[in-house]
């Protein structure tokens, strides 16, 4: 049996509408929007499964936060503060806003400035830096790490921390 052309050029349509229709869900061009969009759905990665996020993150990323979840479980790891504010305390108040300081074809830094309150009468504006890789100019992009106030990755000191003290898992 034999399939009219019509009918297959409609499937076909069909299937690009929809793949183009999956890629277009992500912000591909915007690492602003891409940055924003994990801090205001995922604030609490560093403490969550990272399986639930594993498509929002790059290899690397999702690997050291794999190992410290699993570490993590009844005992202290690698992440001894929070990732956005390098604090065990305090909390992140508005206003809160991101713009984009590199954005090149497959890597894009987003800054992330933040009012830090510590409490009532100590608040201080802070940065945190989200550092986005995607595989090709027409992918979605990933997060790669995260840099707190102080500028270190949070992925190297994961790895480090488990290359010295870990099991190795």
């Amino acid at each position: 049996m034999k399939l009219a052309p019509v009918l297959i050029m409609a499937c076909s349509m069909a299937f690009l509408s929809a793949s183009h229709t999956v890629d277009a869900a992500c912000a591909i061009d915007d690492p602003v929007a891409a940055a924003q969009s994990f801090y205001t759905k995922h604030a609490e990665f560093s403490s969550q499964d990272p399986t639930a996020i594993k498509a929002l993150l790059t290899r690397r990323f999702f690997a050291a936060l794999d190992m410290e979840y699993k570490c993590a479980q009844g005992q202290e790891c690698a992440i001894e503060a929070d990732p956005w504010t390098d604090a065990q305390d305090g909390s992140i108040g508005d206003p809160i806003t991101f713009a984009t300081t590199v954005n090149a074809d497959r890597k894009a830094v987003v800054s992330m400035t933040y009012v830090f309150i510590l409490d009532t009468a100590r608040r201080k504006q802070k940065h945190a830096t989200l550092l986005l890789r995607r595989k090709s100019a027409s992918k979605c992009w990933l997060v790669d790490d995260v840099k707190g106030p102080r500028g270190e990755s949070l992925v190297r000191t994961i790895e480090k921390w488990h290359k010295k003290y870990g099991s190795g898992s």
